[in-house]
């Protein structure tokens, strides 16, 4: 079953990454996914205009019809993923089957979304 929440995260910014954290990308001005291995940053509506819908699950479950503004694998050694803010507030945490995860991001606006979709698989 897919989680959802509604956040308005300090600097329109959130993290995807295994449990451990992983290694955050280097920020790139104006760039909305950016990933390493181990970490994937996502940015979010401006916090200050409202908050954004997320939802995270299993692709099949959340997918949308358009193409993911994102598509990649991420490390998730301990089979688990969290969504956290830039201070480390783990948001939700969601058990994945493999080592190795493959995630697709939805956005409902190339610049600004106000709900994201994460399909994992």
């Amino acid at each position: 079953m897919p989680h959802q929440l509604t956040v308005a995260p300090i600097n329109s910014l959130l993290f995807l990454s295994d449990v451990d954290g992983g290694k955050p990308p280097i920020p790139v001005w104006g760039a909305k996914i950016l990933s390493t291995p181990s970490c994937i940053s996502f940015a979010c509506y401006p916090e200050q205009d409202g908050p954004t819908q997320i939802t995270i699950g299993n692709r099949e479950e959340v997918a949308w019809t358009a193409p993911p503004a994102f598509e990649g694998e991420l490390e998730t050694p301990h089979r688990a993923v969290i969504i956290s803010t830039v201070d480390m507030q783990t948001l939700v945490k969601t058990a994945v089957t493999n080592a190795r995860t493959h995630v697709a991001i939805w956005y409902d606006h190339p610049r600004w979304p106000e709900r994201i979709a994460i399909g994992l698989n």
